[in-house]
Order: structure tokens, then sequence, then C-alpha cells
């Protein structure tokens, strides 16, 4: 197979100008070759390499960090969910009641909500971004205390920002 290769009438008219050339070009024109051979192996292998292994670094430090909040946390939602789970002695919300109460608590708590909608009877889903963790568990506290009102699911999620979260809620009376 090679030697059909060499055999190619362009590769030949090439080589042939290579023995042409005088030493001194044909050394220049061999560190030429061998210079961009190692600059294409670079930013063609090595350079990808690097930047996902960066990226991957990066990405394993923010989740040691939102573990960390967690962690550092727990105590506080394990007492949200030991009292969301107890079963409570006051009367469940309607659905306008439940939207209407927990929309101004999280107002009174500085938590802006994003989006919320009912969900069936007497459930409501709300989407927190860009939110203080400590203010959405202490409203969440408040809501359990105040109005009896269970999270069924919750889904965290670490922002940039040191402190921030963004959390999907499912919320229940």
């Amino acid at each position: 197979m090679f030697e059909s290769i060499k055999q190619h009438p362009t590769l030949m008219g090439y080589r042939k100008q290579y023995e042409m050339l005088p030493a001194q070009d044909r050394l220049a024109l061999k560190a030429l070759i061998a210079a961009l051979s190692l600059a294409i192996l670079y930013f063609a292998i090595c350079m990808p390499i690097y930047e996902y292994k960066k990226n991957a670094e990066m990405k394993l430090e923010q989740n040691q960090q939102l573990l960390s909040l967690v962690m550092t946390n727990k105590k506080t939602l394990a007492n949200i969910a030991k009292r969301s789970s107890g079963a409570g002695n006051k009367k469940a919300l309607n659905s306008q009641q439940l939207v209407s109460s927990v929309t101004n608590l999280a107002k009174r708590k500085g938590v802006v909500l994003k989006r919320f909608e009912p969900s069936g009877d007497n459930k409501l889903k709300v989407w927190v971004d860009d939110a203080s963790f400590d203010k959405v568990m202490s409203w969440l506290s408040s809501l359990q205390q105040s109005l009896n009102v269970k999270v069924e699911q919750v889904s965290i999620e670490k922002d940039d920002a040191p402190g921030q979260i963004s959390a999907r809620l499912t919320l229940s009376s």
C-alpha cells in the first residue's frame, strides 16, 4: 500500500523538488514540518484535553460547595422535612388560599417567586431563582409553622454566587 502511495505522480514531483533543494533548505523544511506537526498535535489534542479537565475540576468544585452548603444546613432541612411529614391539626387551605398565603409570606421573607402554578387540589408548584438559601429555608419553615404547608418535593441547585440557589418546590396544605 505504501509503495503505491510513494509512486503517486504528484508525490514523485514533490520528492524531486525536495531532492533538488540545498541541504540547508531541506533541513529548514524538516524543522518547519516538525514544528507544524507539534503545533497541530498541541492545538488538536492537548489543548482540548486540558480544557475538558479544567471544566471538570470546576464542576467538581461547584458540586463540593453545594454539598458543603447542604451539609451545613442539614439540620434545618431535616426539621422542615420532619414538620412537613407530620400530621397537622390546622385546616387545609384551598387552592386560592394556598397561592395567596404562600406568595404573601414569600414577600414578607424576601423570597422572590419566579413562577408558581396550582397543581391539583391543595397543591402548588413554585419556582425560585437566585435566592438566598437562608431566606428560602426560613420561608419554608414559616410556611410549615404558620400555615401547615408541607414540602412534598424539592429540587435545589446552587447558583454561581455563594449562598444563592434556585429551587423547584411542590407545596401542599
